[in-house]
C-alpha cells in the first residue's frame, strides 16, 4: 500500500510585481516541485476571513495548493515483477 507525504504551499501575488510575472514565478516553482515528485491535488482561494479580518469574500490574489508525493520506492508494475516458478 503506498504511503504519501503531503505539503501545503500558499501563492500570494507579490505586490509591486506585475500579476503575470508573479504567476509565472509561482508556476515555475510548481513545475520544479513536479520534477521532484510532487503532484498538486487541490487548489483553493484564500478568503479575507482566513487572513484574520477584512470584508467577506475571496482574496483574488492568494490561494493555497495541496501537494502530495509518494514516499519510498515506486512499486514495480505487475508485468515487471519477477516470476518465481511454482509460486506465480
Amino acid at each position: 500500500m503506498p504511503m504519501w507525504e503531503y505539503a501545503i504551499r500558499e501563492y500570494a501575488q507579490t505586490w509591486g510585481v506585475q500579476e503575470s510575472a508573479s504567476a509565472a514565478a509561482f508556476l515555475a516553482e510548481l513545475n520544479e516541485l513536479g520534477r521532484n515528485g510532487w503532484e498538486a491535488v487541490g487548489v483553493t482561494p484564500r478568503t479575507h476571513y482566513d487572513r484574520g479580518g477584512g470584508p467577506p469574500g475571496l482574496d483574488t490574489f492568494t490561494f493555497v495548493v495541496l501537494l502530495k508525493r509518494r514516499l519510498g520506492p515506486e512499486p514495480l508494475p505487475p508485468h515487471a515483477m519477477p516470476v518465481t516458478p511454482g509460486i506465480n
